[in-house]
């Protein structure tokens, strides 16, 4: 009779530890999906990182419950388990290649406004392409610190303590990967206007 009593307890306990891990990363979901869909370019592998980092965050709720701010916490566990990912694959001796994408997978959202004209339409819709065609062609650290500090506005010194980067490396990183974007996108407008 004892056991089941015991029983009883646990189960609600755990129903409650449930419902508080979800409460307290509720808000943060769409932000960390949002990074892990930067750092990997698809949305099956950035749903993956999410969940990976989810499973790992779940019994650390004691922790989570003393922070003041989950989510730069969050965001630096995720960024670990990213470049473990990637580390794993590149020592990997099965290389898997990109498939070319299903008609029943869900795209990233358009950025194209369309309210504009049919020359701007086409003109933003060019633009969209070669944006992401430059945006996959960068290297998943440029794809890191581009969309961390331009895109989701992170300061560098936030950016330092979540990657654990020292602050002149992680300039210098960011100063590169811009660069690296700059020329990507003027090769791509180059070879679009060579299709024309």
């Amino acid at each position: 009779m004892e056991v089941m009593v015991l029983q009883k307890r646990t189960r609600p306990s755990h129903a409650n530890a449930a419902a508080e891990f979800e409460h307290l990363l509720r808000e943060h979901d769409p932000a960390l999906y949002r990074a892990a869909y930067r750092w990997t370019g698809a949305v099956d592998r950035a749903e993956d990182l999410v969940q990976e980092l989810l499973v790992r965050l779940y019994p650390k709720l004691d922790e989570l419950r003393g922070l003041d701010r989950i989510r730069p916490w969050a965001l630096r566990v995720m960024y670990r388990i990213f470049v473990d990912q990637v580390r794993r694959e590149r020592s990997s001796p099965v290389q898997f290649g990109s498939d070319p994408p299903d008609d029943n997978e869900e795209e990233a959202p358009e950025l194209i406004d369309q309210s504009a004209g049919p020359a701007e339409l086409l003109e933003q819709e060019l633009t969209q392409d070669r944006m992401l065609a430059a945006w996959e062609r960068l290297s998943e650290e440029h794809r890191v610190v581009l969309s961390m500090h331009d895109i989701e506005d992170y300061s560098l010194p936030e950016l330092a303590q979540i990657m654990d980067v020292p602050l002149g490396t992680l300039k210098s990183r960011l100063h590169r990967a811009r660069a690296k974007l700059k020329d990507l996108l003027a090769t791509e407008r180059i070879s679009h206007l060579d299709r024309v």
